[in-house]
């Protein structure tokens, strides 16, 4: 080889390895800076884990209310009463009733304002049973007043026992637990207390004060992001409630000897469903700031509590029908006490009640005898808030009775096989369980392209009166969507994230961009849709990109009945027919029924704690208008009732009141069959947000009337004042076709 053969490759080999010194010195460069990532991110998750679970961390262990009735501060305060919430809240009324921030905040039922005046609430507030005053000034001498209890359990579903001193700590509770362990004892061996007085758990503080005369008991069931410590917002949302039924009760009064002489008991469920202090946040750093990193590091949590809620579940269900078991002892001589009782689960709370029924609620429905009254599953009714659980822990009890009916008729289903399955449940079957959910839009499932061709024909085809509904509700739907839509956020979009459903969280992305943009949503309006402006269509190409990846990513959880909540669950539409044909779903299971608000015409005002003694509150008996309801729509077996169109009555006969919010059996113009029976009595209601809207607002006073109505009165009366409801104005026959 001569000298130039040897250059050329000197010249050849020498590019290739500085190329090649250039490729390795890159790749070693993106690996580092990869692994410099992947240390930070896991620094981060690590840090945020930290700073939840310690810094933030709210106290595994701890009763907020666990004083003995006994002790001196709270034995005054059931004898006298404490009107300090109404009085303190008065001031900052400023001689309105309206509440603050649209109703979210109500600044007169604020624990911490009375202990801000008076630092020894703070000791108070700390009794386990509670007497509250919303008024004493009424012209009967009767104060318009509540109890106020509670029930708290530790992670593991064990309860807490009372302490007898202001400054009562773990050690005491345990050793308050012995003591009564230890006087129990003695009591079942015939030996004599010697003299020690038992400390008793809250559950048998309850079960005392609970033992004698009528009783109302209203029992909420507490969420995510609440405990019972002082000043938590769901504790005040109970006294709400429990002022609420108070004034309904005296309503009844005059007319109803037995509301005279009820009392009404709130019984409060706590439990560690705040993981992260986000009082603590929102006092270090403000509201804005402090609210928004509370916001941040409780989104973490989600589901590190909802665990936590299925594990209590059987301690919190044992304990109520521990309750309801000291409610149906009658007197002494033998007569009922007229005891009533509600329990209302919101949120993880509603999951905590869906977990711990659904076995006895299943095994209720495979014993159930054709033709009888299904009772109650626990109290006389079980009502769940925008619960966070999964649909599927409602659709297995669907399924137990729809093996058991035939729903529609078929070559192997004669249609006398139908009939006769109708009465199932009998006429007289009252609701034992619902759930209620501020859904998103109208109608369930949303539009078909060729349903707005079809809304806008103007020709004689049976349908117009549907038609002209149809048009109606969505004119509301557009106007929803263009002010904001207060659905429940938390369990359409979020659950259903944190079960690896991205589906719902897409959805959520291109609504925020066509409101951006000023478009209404896709499938949820037939205005037509109009371009949107080259900046803000540039603007928002993130959000939409985004949106299509996560209604498009691989491998996510795809069974609709395990990631989305029981509310949130609408049966698919059918194939054929139109938004006023009523076709069976082949899958038909989901939500059942509709609630809505009576004020059409504008947002019901709220109503502040101190104002519920003298405040426009109509709440009147509305015995008989589910029997009413359904024998309107005797020709179609009750299907698609409606509680604002009842059959008629004598009208010299009092009482006979519609409800206070709208039921309706069914999804209306949704060209989809009921897929329950009208008599069924487990309702899994799509409400909107004239009755219960976003995730928390549970607080009008209509929706709390119409939930206790279904308890306060007797709404499957039937009355031989009935008469022929042929021909009576209201929702004709031909409006929908079975």
């Amino acid at each position: 080889m001569d000298s130039h053969q040897k250059a050329d490759q000197h010249f050849t080999a020498e590019p290739k390895r500085t190329w090649l010194a250039k490729f390795w010195r890159g790749y070693t460069r993106i690996l580092h800076a990869a692994f410099a990532t992947l240390v930070g991110a896991t620094i981060l998750v690590l840090g945020v884990l930290f700073v939840n679970y310690v810094v933030l961390s709210t106290p595994k262990a701890r009763a907020y209310r666990d004083l003995d009735p006994a002790v001196p501060e709270c034995s005054d305060g059931l004898a006298r009463g404490w009107t300090v919430l109404a009085d303190t809240g008065r001031r900052p009324l400023a001689g309105t009733d309206l509440v603050d921030d649209g109703g979210w905040i109500d600044a007169s039922n604020d624990e911490n304002a009375a202990a801000a005046s008076d630092p020894r609430w703070r000791t108070r507030f700390r009794c386990a049973l509670q007497r509250h005053i919303v008024t004493a000034e009424r012209p009967d001498g009767k104060p318009l007043d509540y109890t106020l209890g509670f029930l708290e359990f530790q992670e593991d579903g064990e309860p807490y026992a009372l302490v007898s001193r202001s400054g009562g700590s773990d050690v005491a509770n345990t050793s308050a637990m012995l003591r009564h362990a230890m006087e129990s004892q003695m009591r079942a061996s015939g030996r004599a207390a010697a003299g020690i007085r038992p400390v008793i758990t809250q559950l048998d503080a309850l079960k005392q004060h609970l033992s004698s005369g009528a009783n109302y008991v209203l029992v909420f069931v507490h969420g995510w992001r609440h405990d019972a410590r002082i000043g938590d917002g769901n504790v005040a949302d109970l006294r709400l409630y429990a002022a609420h039924v108070a004034r309904f009760l005296q309503q009844r009064c005059p007319t109803d000897p037995r509301a005279c002489e009820t009392k009404v008991t709130a019984i409060y469920v706590g439990w560690r469903g705040a993981r992260v202090d986000e009082q603590g946040l929102r006092d270090l750093f403000g509201d804005a700031i402090g609210g928004f990193l509370g916001d941040v590091s409780a989104a973490a949590t989600l589901f590190d509590r909802k665990p936590v809620s299925e594990a209590i579940a059987p301690a919190a269900i044992s304990a109520l029908r521990s309750i309801e078991s000291v409610l149906a002892t009658p007197r002494p001589d033998g007569s009922q006490r007229n005891n009533r009782l509600i329990v209302a689960g919101h949120s993880l709370g509603g999951n905590m009640l869906a977990t711990g029924l659904k076995d006895d609620v299943l095994k209720a429905v495979r014993r159930h005898a054709f033709g009888k009254t299904l009772p109650p599953v626990l109290g006389n009714l079980v009502v769940l808030i925008n619960p966070a659980s999964e649909a599927s822990k409602w659709t297995t009890v669907q399924r137990a009775v729809w093996e058991r009916i035939a729903l529609r008729a078929d070559e192997n289903t004669p249609a006398a096989e139908i009939v006769r399955d109708t009465g199932f449940f009998p006429p007289e079957q009252r609701p034992v369980m619902i759930s209620v959910t501020a859904a998103l839009a109208f109608p369930a499932g949303g539009l078909r392209p060729g349903d707005c061709a079809w809304i806008g024909l103007d020709i004689d085809d049976g349908y117009q009166a549907a038609r002209q509904r149809i048009r109606q509700r969505l004119a509301s739907t557009d106007a929803m969507f263009h002010s904001g839509v207060d659905y429940d956020w938390a369990t359409h979009d979020l659950f259903p994230t944190f079960k690896l459903d991205f589906r719902p969280a897409g959805g959520f992305l291109d609504r925020v961009a066509a409101r951006f943009e000023g478009r209404q949503p896709r499938g949820m309006t037939c205005t037509p849709p109009r371009a949107a402006a080259a900046l803000h269509a540039l603007l928002t190409l993130p959000l939409r990109a985004l949106a299509v990846i996560a209604e498009t990513f691989p491998f996510q959880v795809s069974l609709r009945e395990e990631s989305h909540t029981i509310g949130n669950l609408d049966p698919p539409r059918p194939a054929a027919g139109v938004l006023a044909d009523t076709q069976p779903s082949a899958a038909p299971f989901g939500t059942t029924h509709e609630l809505l608000g009576l004020h059409d015409t504008g947002r019901e005002r709220h109503h502040a704690y101190a104002t519920l003694a003298d405040a426009s509150i109509d709440c009147p008996r509305s015995d008989g208008w589910l029997t009413r309801a359904r024998m309107r729509k005797q020709d179609h077996h009750g299907q698609f009732w409606d509680s604002e169109d009842l059959a008629l009555v004598d009208p010299a006969r009092p009482g006979f009141a519609k409800p206070a919010a709208r039921f309706v059996h069914g999804l209306h113009l949704t060209g989809i069959a009921p897929i329950t029976l009208a008599n069924d009595p487990f309702w899994n209601m799509r409400a909107f947000d004239n009755a219960l809207s976003r995730h928390d607002g549970y607080r009008l006073s209509s929706f709390i009337c119409a939930m206790n109505q279904l308890v306060l009165d007797d709404i499957t009366e039937s009355t031989p004042q009935m008469i022929d409801t042929m021909g009576v104005p209201g929702v004709q026959s031909s409006d929908v076709r079975p």
